[in-house]
């Protein structure tokens, strides 16, 4: 499963690749937060296409961060989802506990 610590410490090794400081990649953090969540926004593809206009405005490296946050954003949440869905199919009895599928 997801471990978010892992997903830092991915992003501070990439960080350190391209000798990025820790608070550009928070800025660019924030931006991709702010132009998914914009409560301003009407869709998801309006989300998505202010998202790529600001990608294409990013240096290569820019935007590799920003992927790479969108990716652990995304794990983030789904982290969630995959631990409900889990314990839906337990208590379902979808699942054998004594099972070691891992």
């Amino acid at each position: 499963m997801f471990d978010p610590r892992e997903e830092s410490l991915a992003l501070e090794i990439v960080r350190g690749f391209f000798d990025m400081p820790s608070e550009e990649m928070m800025k660019i953090g924030d931006k991709v937060k702010a132009l998914l969540f914009d409560p301003q926004t009407g869709s998801d593809q309006e989300a998505v296409a202010k998202l790529k206009e600001a990608l294409g405005e990013m240096s290569r490296e820019q935007a590799l961060m920003a992927g790479m946050f969108l990716s652990g954003l995304l794990r983030c949440n789904l982290a969630k989802q995959i631990e409900q869905e889990y314990q839906k199919a337990m208590a379902e009895g979808n699942i054998d506990p004594n099972c070691d599928c891992a």
